[in-house]
């Protein structure tokens, strides 16, 4: 319920200012390579966990990317869950997800609203009573974001995701709510 009221309210606040962020665009919207890196929280939405109950994860993410037409950006990204805890018995589960993005840019100003598309993989580590686990799987990305630039190469951006594994890993879903800084070439 929680994860619903965040995602409804920003979809809220972004639609309330869309109008204003429809700018005439400079040098924004060029061609060319970008790095970036991020801080990020995981909020669980595991599907069947047996019973167990586990609290949300911190983590951080990089991502390396190129825009080649003003709407559209293919991007690597690598995401790390430092631990989702089980509450009452210790123990932590933590995850790597790479995936493959498309960035499907709404604008091309100064602020810039974008879908997101990504497919990759996913590790998980599971440290908790019992065997432990080494596992990966199958990925799936999607989600939003905006990319605010300060200047036409320093770029601070807020991005919400959900990360939907498949496979071995498949119950490890969560919600990535993040944001951090882009360096434009």
């Amino acid at each position: 319920m929680k994860i619903r009221i965040l995602l409804f309210t920003w979809v809220l606040a972004f639609a309330m200012i869309s109008p204003t962020l429809a700018q005439k665009s400079t040098d924004f919207d060029r061609s060319g390579l970008y790095f970036g890196a991020g801080g990020m929280f995981a909020v669980e939405t595991f599907n069947n966990t047996g019973g167990l109950n586990f609290d949300s994860s911190p983590g951080y993410n990089f991502r390396l990317g190129y825009r080649f037409h003003p709407n559209i950006a293919v991007e690597a990204m690598s995401e790390r869950a430092v631990g989702f805890d089980l509450k009452g018995l210790g123990g932590e589960i933590s995850t790597w997800t790479t995936t493959l993005n498309g960035k499907f840019f709404a604008l091309t100003g100064q602020f810039q609203p974008y879908g997101l598309l990504g497919i990759g993989a996913m590790q998980l580590k599971d440290k908790t009573p019992g065997p432990s686990l080494n596992d990966f799987g199958f990925a799936l990305r999607y989600g939003g974001g905006i990319d605010t630039y300060i200047t036409e190469n320093l770029v601070f951006n807020m991005e919400v995701s959900y990360v939907h594994p498949q496979g071995n890993v498949d119950d490890i879903n969560y919600v990535a709510l993040g944001g951090g800084i882009q360096l434009r070439f």
